[in-house]
């Protein structure tokens, strides 16, 4: 059966476990370490684009190596990267990343220096390679890119996964352009609240922010986290909540407050950003997602899905059905700023997807 890992943050693998088991029935899981989960997986189950929400990153295909110092790593895991390489000859990029938590076997310096000593060896081994890397893992996916992930265990020991086009793209919902899955979201202390690091992390997930001019409505706003990036990004803001925001979003330009049911609210016409961070339970929220997305009254969308506990997990199936079901390009994905929720990220209608991209990478046709 064919072999794949789950990274997660730690503490949280008992909540991936249960959502492998629902997503791969056929497959066998457990977990390995903190922040790893090893499933072997069916042969339908792996040709799947399955969602898995609690995974920050998937390993397709790993293999095990091994070296006792930094230079090693950079002569073994150079060797492979060269051969994974060998008829490739678009663009790639490298991911060296670990699961690191205070106390652990492995943590990211050594990573970045087991990275440096990758690239020095194909400086001196195979320097036409480093013309198509791509740096910034920002950077939208391109339709022919290879993604190759080396994820240590221990400092003297990991896995090597070599993810092709087509199974990059087939396994879209569950690889991260970002290494480990992580996104680094700034310091801001302008925002009055610290959830805009959701909204921010999603949009970098989603390689798609807001962008100015585009017309966005905030459901349940307070105290104005979401439409401060919003304004910030140069978008027209509908903020809808029963409680004011910060005085001086209040008094943006751009702004319009309306006091009321973010729940009952519809735009008169639609938008271009769906935002929602509203406190309530799993199904009312995705009610009121199937809602605007069915009638078509916004094009994105970035919806926070709020657990009671463990058992509100399950309800995650119901979400990917109903985005299946419209169409959408999404992902659902627990975002390192959420805490017992998951963010559901994505499109519908009219747009240009890149071809082979994991996250989907969207431009307006």
């Amino acid at each position: 059966m064919p072999l794949r890992f789950f990274l997660c943050e730690p503490g949280w693998e008992d909540r991936l476990l249960e959502e492998l088991r629902r997503v791969f029935p056929a497959g066998t899981h457990r977990r390995r370490a903190p922040g790893w989960l090893e499933s072997h997986l069916s042969h339908d189950d792996d040709t799947r684009a399955a969602s898995v929400a609690f995974a920050a990153q998937t390993l397709p295909g790993p293999i095990p190596l091994g070296a006792p110092s930094i230079s090693r790593w950079g002569h073994v895991a150079g060797t492979l990267l060269i051969n994974a390489l060998q008829e490739h000859t678009g663009p790639w990029r490298l991911h060296v990343t670990c699961v690191d938590y205070p106390g652990g076997p492995v943590g990211m310096v050594r990573c970045q220096l087991v990275e440096q000593a990758i690239i020095t060896f194909l400086k001196d081994k195979r320097r036409r390679l480093l013309k198509a890397r791509v740096v910034d893992p920002a950077t939208a996916w391109q339709p022919d890119e290879v993604l190759v992930q080396l994820a240590l265990e221990a400092g003297d020991r990991g896995w090597l996964s070599s993810c092709p086009p087509e199974l990059r793209h087939r396994l879209r919902r569950q690889l991260s352009r970002f290494p480990g899955g992580l996104v680094v979201v700034p310091e801001d202390d302008a925002p009055p609240s610290m959830a805009f690091r959701k909204l921010v992390e999603a949009e970098l997930h989603l390689g798609r922010p807001i962008a100015a001019g585009e017309q966005v409505v905030d459901l349940g706003g307070s105290p104005g986290g979401w439409s401060h990036v919003a304004l910030e990004r140069g978008a027209r803001v509908t903020t809808v909540d029963r409680s004011p925001l910060r005085e001086d979003l209040m008094r943006h330009p751009r702004l319009t407050f309306i006091s009321g049911d973010a729940f009952r609210y519809e735009p008169p016409v639609p938008v271009d950003w769906l935002l929602c961070d509203v406190i309530a339970f799993p199904q009312r929220t995705l009610e009121l997602l199937e809602r605007w997305l069915s009638a078509g009254l916004c094009r994105r969308f970035c919806v926070t899905i709020k657990f009671r506990g463990q058992e509100d997990d399950a309800k995650l199936e119901a979400f990917k059905a109903m985005l299946e079901r419209v169409n959408a390009v999404f992902l659902i994905r627990r975002l390192h700023a959420n805490r017992n929720e998951a963010t559901a990220l994505g499109e519908v209608g009219e747009a240009t997807i890149t071809a082979t991209t994991t996250e989907e990478s969207i431009t307006p046709k």
